[in-house]
Order: structure tokens, then sequence, then C-alpha cells
């Protein structure tokens, strides 16, 4: 069998003289500091000086004024703007150096620098996650983020709210992104297996600008962005933020993005004991799904195809996508210590496309061409929330306390479906070759490897849910939650800190699809009403040594719960290989369980400037639903994670700032289940998992107008699917990308950004049965305003 050999016998990810250079490096990075922090003081505290600004009161005749104003005082250690101390959510009861996990902040700083207009462009600059991609309606072509081996899609948030439905998401009304790492149920609820995704919006602020950028590039990219602020009075504000976007994909022909948005937002109350803050969001994309290039029937990397030969069909495939999400936000400070927030969200996220994907026929009079399936999926999701939380400080049994303890009430309905997509003929081209054979002879449903016009008509029919053996009629899923927590951060003495959280919810999920004759057997099907009612206990604990103030130094025990159907109804399959759908298989089922097991430090060095992260952890999955062996389902599968990451954000200098870390992570599947084809997975690595991966982002002022940028991201191979006889892998890869911005004066700069400069080949995102090309070198120009 061709395929990558990994005899790991430790749980080191190197040999004896990698891991002692690595020691090595380690301990200079963090054992050094301190002298270099200590030189670099007086330079820092001159770099902190107050500067004027532009509505800064003036000094009278006689000084008279001078005597009225009040004392400003500098603090030396001014932060990076490549660093985050805090979180917005109010389950973070600590500041970041002192909560006991994993969590990787990506500020609006890095996602300027490097010109990410995506979600994926974003989480990209994190080391250790992938991206997985989309089948059929079950599977959706869309956001599906990998965390440490678990897809995270319906862990996604929004200023503290999950963000439902299937999406294709942007970044031009975000302010940050942070990626909490390891199970984290106890702050996402349901699912976050491998962690979970808090998008933080940008919000009103009680001053006045106008920011805009516009962006001409290769492969006709065209980009521009509004970001202005309004105080209306001294206590409220307007703030709306506008994007509009066209580009094609570079290296790939036919495939394109195109999408606009807006994002006004009002606040009242602004620095007031209650501020009430009105938001509403709204975008819509349209571009061209991209299933790329198909594995190879005996396994291995994608057949040999040109990266600009695109297998599609332009007069009929297509993804168009919208959301509407209106949010009511009141917060209200009772004094110093307490405060409480009450947040309402309504949203409307809808996803539609027709996609090609072109798969290997193996066997039969048309073997070696290539089977140009149709596969497709209509999504929509209604949902709203509301949330409670009353966070404040309190002294108890000689303890500091700092609680949060919160409610919320949430209901989501949504409805899948799928097309039935046939060619000339009426037959289904789901399907086509998917049995070894395929019906060439009917024009444009098969093409030689290398050879197809993307431009050939499109001769054939669609109808919505016509398709009666898959998926049937739409389904329609109703999941109502209720749910309580309580997180409290403990200070026991200077040098000791305790941090815990429990979260209860009652989840209970409904679907429905109605009676429908299968073909081509013309069976009756009955209706299908499945349910299922979970409730979950999550809870997380770890305590945290500071022998000094910059440094922390903890150990973490935290859980999650993932309940059958926990997408909603909207797909997703598991690692374990179990459908995420609720069926009548799993509905009886229990949650699987995983558990995370983490020691870790955070140091803050170079007058704070600099954020240093380690961590060594283990994510144990159990009761993960596989295949019994018997056509049914059962709750025997587990697998593990194991891995070790290190992370940077900040200034080594005043010119010079860096983002980014390394990753390792071995993955297994400890169980398969009962079924053959089950054991035969025990011991064997886990999909969409890279054992290695090195992120780097970091840019230096070479002149005081004049700043150089440049980033790499590594990954080593990632596996898309195992079998006991057959694997699927995408090849690792280095990327290096580079950036220079001109400030040509205080209100204009012009940045130049060179993506992919060696124009490596590469996929970006894998499936079982295919790999989708990345991007190939791009130039793009963006002018910024600041008015």
């Amino acid at each position: 069998m061709d395929q990558p050999l990994h005899t790991m016998t430790s749980f080191l990810p190197f040999n004896k003289g990698a891991a002692v250079a690595l020691a090595a490096l380690v301990c200079n990075a963090f054992c050094a500091m301190p002298a270099t922090a200590q030189a670099s003081s007086a330079t820092s505290q001159e770099a902190s000086a107050p500067q004027p600004g532009a509505n800064a009161p003036q000094t009278a005749a006689g000084g008279g004024a001078a005597a009225t104003l009040p004392v400003v005082r500098v603090d030396s250690s001014a932060l990076s703007d490549m660093q985050t101390q805090s979180l917005p959510s109010y389950k973070f009861t600590a500041p970041l150096i002192d909560t006991p996990r994993s969590i990787t902040v990506i500020p609006q700083e890095v996602i300027k620098e490097k010109n990410a207009s995506t979600f994926e462009d974003a989480l990209r600059t994190v080391p250790g996650i992938t991206f997985t991609g989309g089948d059929a309606a079950a599977n959706p072509s869309a956001d599906r983020p990998v965390l440490r081996g678990f897809e995270s899609r319906n862990s996604i948030f929004v200023d503290g709210m999950r963000d439902s439905g299937v999406q294709n998401r942007e970044t031009f009304d975000v302010q940050s992104v942070s990626v909490i790492k390891g199970p984290d149920s106890v702050y996402a609820g349901r699912g976050a297996v491998g962690g979970s995704i808090d998008i933080e919006t940008k919000a009103p602020q009680a001053d006045d600008f106008f920011n805009s950028s516009v962006g001409l590039g290769t492969d006709s990219y065209r980009r521009s962005t509004v970001d202005w602020n309004h105080a209306l009075s001294e206590n409220s504000a307007f703030r709306l933020n506008l994007m509009g976007h066209d580009a094609d994909q570079a290296g790939r022909s036919d495939v394109y993005s195109k999408r606009w948005g807006v994002a006004p937002s009002i606040a009242f109350g602004l620095n007031r004991p209650t501020t009430v803050t009105f938001s509403y969001y709204h975008m819509n994309n349209d571009d061209m799904p991209d299933f790329s290039v198909p594995f190879g029937p005996n396994g291995g990397t994608p057949i040999a195809s040109r990266r600009g030969q695109f297998y599609g069909l332009s007069a009929r495939d297509y993804r168009h996508g919208q959301t509407d999400t209106g949010q009511v936000k009141v917060e209200h400070r009772f004094n110093d210590d307490w405060k409480v927030r009450n947040t309402t969200v309504y949203g409307r996220s809808t996803l539609d496309y027709i996609a090609t994907n072109p798969q290997l026929i193996s066997s039969g009079p048309y073997a070696g061409m290539l089977a140009l399936q149709a596969k497709s999926g209509k999504y929509a999701t209604n949902s709203l929330a509301n949330q409670t939380e009353l966070s404040g400080k309190f002294d108890f049994a000689g303890m500091r306390h700092t609680l949060t303890t919160g409610v919320e009430l949430s209901k989501e309905q949504d409805v899948y479906s799928g097309y039935l997509v046939s060619d000339s003929t009426g037959a289904n081209m789901r399907s086509i070759g998917s049995s070894g054979f395929a019906s060439c002879a009917v024009a444009y449903n098969c093409a030689p490897v290398g050879s197809w016009n993307p431009g050939n008509p499109w001769t054939g029919s669609v109808l919505l849910n016509g398709d009666m053996k898959f998926p049937g009629p739409a389904t329609y899923t109703t999941t109502n939650i209720a749910s309580a927590y309580l997180f409290d951060s403990m200070k026991i003495s200077e040098r000791w800190l305790f941090n815990a959280g429990v979260r209860l919810d009652n989840y209970r999920v409904h679907a429905q699809q109605g009676t429908y004759v299968s073909a081509p057997a013309n069976a009756s099907v009955p209706a299908a009403d499945l349910s299922n009612d979970s409730t979950l206990l999550s809870y997380q604990f770890g305590p945290v040594f500071k022998p000094v103030p910059e440094l922390s130094l903890y150990a973490s025990y935290g859980t999650s719960s993932n309940p059958p159907g926990a997408n909603s109804g909207l797909g997703g399959a598991s690692q374990s290989g179990s459908n995420n759908q609720l069926t009548a298989s799993t509905q009886n089922l229990a949650p699987e369980r995983s558990r995370n097991i983490e020691v870790g430090a955070k140091w803050d060095v170079l007058d704070r400037r600099l954020s240093l992260t380690t961590a060594l952890f283990q994510t144990d999955r159990t009761n993960a639903i596989v295949s019994d062996g018997l056509g049914g389902y059962t709750n025997a599968g587990s697998q593990r994670v194991r891995g070790v990451e290190f992370g940077f954000a900040g200034s080594l200098t005043r010119k010079w700032k860096m983002f980014g870390g390394y990753s390792y992570l071995d993955a297994i599947t400890t169980g398969g289940g009962p079924s053959a084809s089950g054991a035969a997975l025990s011991g064997t690595p886990m999909t969409m998992v890279p054992k290695h991966s090195f992120t780097l982002w970091t840019s230096y002022d070479v002149l005081p107008r004049v700043n150089v940028g440049a980033g790499v991201t590594l990954s080593s191979l990632v596996y898309a699917s195992v079998s006991a006889t057959r694997r699927n892998w995408t090849p690792g890869y280095a990327k290096f990308d580079a950036a220079v911005t001109w400030h040509a004066t205080k209100s204009m700069d012009l940045q130049l950004n060179v993506n992919n400069i060696f124009d490596k080949q590469y996929y970006q995102t894998a499936y079982p049965i295919y790999a989708t090309w990345a991007p190939g070198r791009s130039a793009v120009l963006t002018m910024n305003l600041y008015l």
C-alpha cells in the first residue's frame, strides 16, 4: 500500500537530538527574556510618552488652564497591538494570562496586515487549524474549521452568542477572533469537542473617525470597505461598516467570489451606568464552489491534474449565501464591582449550492475518465437566543472572587434540502460513476483527466427535493436549549489562583421528514418523527501559580458533550465516522463525551509587550457514535489527541512585531467500534489533523514611514480518509507571504500584499473523496484612508 509510515514510539514529536535542540530554544526564549526586558525598559518608557491628540485641551495664556488639568500617569509597559490581555465575554473571569487553558486571539492588526478578508483566511494564522470540505446535502460546503482534530462548525460564536447556520463568513466587521482550544462545552454548550471560536464585532465608540480602503490586485481583485463612527452626543454613537468584494481565485480558472455586506450599530449611554446597543449584520455572497481534484482509487494523494483545470460547469454551478442578524444588548454597571448584561439575538442564514464533484472511474469501459457528479444542498436557519449574565467581585473565605453566573435560552429552526440534478436523459447525476460505471455516452457527463471546458452547455434539469433516494423530502429540525452556568476565579494568595466553571444544558431536538417513495424500488418510506432529549453537564477547573506577576503556570481539566443531532439537522460528519444527522438509529444514543487535560505556561516579557504561551495536552473522546456492524449505530468509539504547542504575540522592539506559533498533534483513533471495519481503525491516525504546523507573521518598521511584513505557513501532510486498506492524504507544504506598507501621510497609507510568493501548488481543504486547490500567487495594492 502506497502510504507514509509513522512509527512514533514516544510522545515526543522529534528524535532525541531535535528534542534537545527544541528544549534549548525554548529555554533561551523563556529564560533570557528578563535580561532583555530590563535592557529595553528605558527605551519603552521613552516610546510610551503621551502624544497630543487632535482634541487635546490648549493651555491658556499665563498657564491658568494648565493648573486645572488632571495628572496623567504613563505606564511604560504599553501593550502591543498584536496582543490581547482579556476577552470581552463575561465567562472569562480572569485576564488571559491567568486563564488556565490555551486561547489564541487574532487581533485586528494581524487581519489588516495580512489583508485577510475571510474567516478562513484569519483562522489560518493559528497553527493546528484545518478546514474540511463538503459533499452533497449531508455535509455542507461552507465554513467547517477543525480544531485539535475535531470539526467545530457549530461552535462558532459572535459576541458570545452562538452563530448558527451554514455560512461563509467575512472579516469586514470583525474586531478580533478568539480561538478557545480543547473541549469547552462549559463555555460553548453542546458540541465544542475540539474547542470554540468567538468573533468580536466592531462596536460604536464615543469618537469620530472615518476609515476606508480600496484594493486592486491580480486575478481581477477588487475590494472596498468603510468603517465610519460618529459620536451623536457625549453618550451615544453610531457606527457603520460596509464592504464590497469581487475577485477570481489565483491559479484557478472560472473560480470566483463576489460578496457585499453592511453592519450598522448604534449605542446609547456610553460611559454611563446603563448602555444599550442595537446592531444589525447583513452579508450576501455569490461564488463558485470548487471541488477541484479527486483522490485515486488506490489511495495516496489526489490524481495528477493541472491546478488551473476546473471541472465545474459555469452555466449551472453556483453557491449563494445570505446572513441577517439583529442584536440588542443592554449592559448595566451597578458599581465598580458588579455589572449585568442581557443580550437578545435573532438571526437567519441561508446557503444554496450546486457543485460539480469530479470522481475517477476505476473500472468498466470508461475507466480512467472523470464522472462529473453533481452535489447540492439548500439550508435555512432561523435562530432566537437570549442570554443574561451577572458578573461581580467580592471577598469570601479569605479569597478574592471574580464571578459570573448566567442563563441562556435559545431556539433554532432549520430546514435541510437537496436537489435532484438530472442529465439530459433524466439520470441522477449525484451517483454516476459510483459503481465503476458512468453513462459517459451522454454528452457532458464525463471528461478525460485534464480536458474539460467549464463553458460547456448545461442540458439537464434541476428539481428541489426531487431525489427521493437521498436526501428525500425536506427535513425540518427544531432545537430548544435552556442553559445555566457559573464561573469563578479565586485569588487565594498573591501567587496562587484557582479557576473553575460549571454549566448545565437541557437539550431537546426534534426532526421531521415527510412520507415519500424511494426510487427505483418504489418502496414507501414512512414519515420520520425523531427526537432526542439530553441533560448535559460540563465543567472545567484549574490552578494557576504565579512565581512573578508576568508568569503563570497552570494545569486544567475540562469536558464537553456532543449529543445526537448537535448540528441541528444541517449535517456534518463527526471524525469518528458517524453522520451527525438525527436518525432512527442515533436518536436514542447518549451524548459523546470528551475531556481535556492540559498543563502550560503564559509569560508576558519585554515590559509585557510580548506574550509567550506553551501547553502540553491530551484530549480523549469517548462514547463516540460509530457503526455497530449490523446496520445501526452505537456509542462505542474513542479517539485521543496528544499535543504540544507554542505561541507568541506582541513586539520584540518598538519597531518589530510578531504573531504565530507551532503545533504538534498526535491524533489517533483508539477504538472504532464493534464492526469489522471499525475494529480495523484502532491505532490509525485521525483525519484532518496535521502532525506538525507552524505559522508566523512578522513586520518591521524599516523606515519611519515604511513597514515590511513577512509570513510563513508550514504544515505536514493531512489525511482526508483512513481505512484498514487505504489512506487518502494531501501533502505537506510551505507557503510564504509578504507585505510592504508606506505611511504616506497621517491620513493615508498604501499597502502591497503578495501572497504565496513562490506560487506553491498545494491543497487548502480536503474531504474523503477530493481535495481543493489553494490559491496561487497573487498581489493586492490597498489604499487605506483615516479621516
